[in-house]
């Protein structure tokens, strides 16, 4: 492989100088390095000393960077990092990364990147990432930190995301050799704290369809979400096209939001008869509804019904799941209607079946 360098007459007694390398180099991020235009010129016909020393300079000047460039080539062949690469900023290739995924996860890998840029506001290189950078970016993140003053800050498991998706463009970076390390292996992630979670028993769910209320479209949300444990956001843009078959046997033909993945849904009559009177196939059932309109709902609806719990619509998810597992459905078809990748996932939720636990509490008896 050589690196040459050329020359291209301009107009106005120019000359460009470029650099030719054959063959194209084949670099980390895909593209073929062939050319370099390095923006110096020369005097075509120098008529003054002022314009030879210029032309002699510049040309001095070229040659340093040929040789320079020739030497990364070779470094390059030999799996060595070109110096000028790594030179690139970390920040901008996250952001691309981040721009690149779909789903509800994105929102994960743009949040990741705004606390980066909370963390460390000046641009990052990829030659100044190292494992202290790393590990001083990870206790950042457990220390709560917060984008707004009118939000609390991070929780762990929050945390415990975020860095985790850090970790993932350093290894992309590793895999490109952009990095010479691999800091995903060598600066592990946080472990998982179980979180408190939060359902609606059976007895709550009687509560709040004996209490009134004039917001009937949140309602009819709210328990269609307890009946099929969807998530809002699949729920929102649910369109009459994605509703199908007939009394016995309704289902859903969506794709999650979050996963990207299509789902086939079972509902039940009761189910259907909660998205209202069927209109044409790009219509919404629950058109016009909005998260922070629901999100007010399930504060005022529980709390008239006398239930002092922190209800969110998350936490609709968690009844479905609770009540269908109290109700005997095994955990691996509770995992498929709820649209988990993993079982484990799922899982989480077996340590709430209170009914199950009393269960147990019968099965050993001791005759006093």
């Amino acid at each position: 492989m050589k690196v040459s360098l050329r020359q291209q007459k301009l107009v106005r007694n120019r000359v460009r100088l470029y650099l030719d390398i054959y063959p194209p180099v084949k670099q980390p991020n895909g593209k073929l390095w062939a050319y370099e235009n390095l923006r110096l010129y020369l005097h075509n016909e120098p008529k003054t000393d002022l314009e030879r020393v210029h032309n002699k300079e510049t040309k001095q000047l070229a040659e340093t960077i040929r040789a320079q460039r020739q030497l990364e080539i070779q470094s390059q062949v030999h799996g060595i990092t070109p110096h000028q690469l790594r030179q690139q900023s970390f920040k901008v290739y996250f952001r691309k990364i981040a721009r690149r995924v779909k789903g509800m996860s994105r929102h994960n890998w743009e949040s990741s990147v705004r606390y980066l840029d909370l963390f460390h506001a000046d641009d990052i290189r990829f030659v100044d990432i190292d494992l202290s950078f790393c590990e001083d970016f990870k206790a950042f993140l457990l220390d709560e930190p917060q984008l707004r003053e009118s939000r609390r800050g991070i929780g762990h498991n929050s945390a415990l995301s975020y860095y985790n998706k850090f970790r993932n463009a350093l290894k992309m970076a590793w895999r490109e050799k952009l990095i010479p390390d691999d800091f995903h292996d060598l600066s592990p992630g946080l472990r998982e704290k179980e979180a408190p979670v939060e359902f609606l028993t059976m007895a709550d769910i009687r509560q709040l369809l004996q209490t009134p209320t004039e917001d009937e479209l949140s309602k009819r949300m709210v328990l269609f979400g307890i009946l099929t444990g969807m998530r809002f956001c699949d729920i929102q843009l649910l369109n009459w096209g994605e509703v199908r078959g007939e009394p016995g046997q309704y289902y859903l033909q969506f794709m999650q939001r979050k996963t990207t993945k299509h789902q086939h849904m079972p509902i039940s009559d009761q189910s259907f008869e909660l998205l209202g009177a069927r209109e044409s196939t790009e219509e919404r059932p629950f058109k016009g509804i909005y998260y922070c309109r629901v999100r007010t709902f399930l504060k005022e609806w529980p709390l008239a019904a006398g239930i002092h719990k922190h209800i969110t619509f998350c936490c609709l998810r968690h009844t479905y799941a609770t009540l269908q597992l109290n109700s005997g459905t095994d955990i691996y078809t509770v995992s498929k209607m709820l649209g988990h990748r993993h079982v484990k996932t799922t899982q989480r939720y077996t340590r709430l079946l209170d009914d199950k636990k009393r269960e147990t509490t019968k099965r050993i008896v001791i005759d006093l």
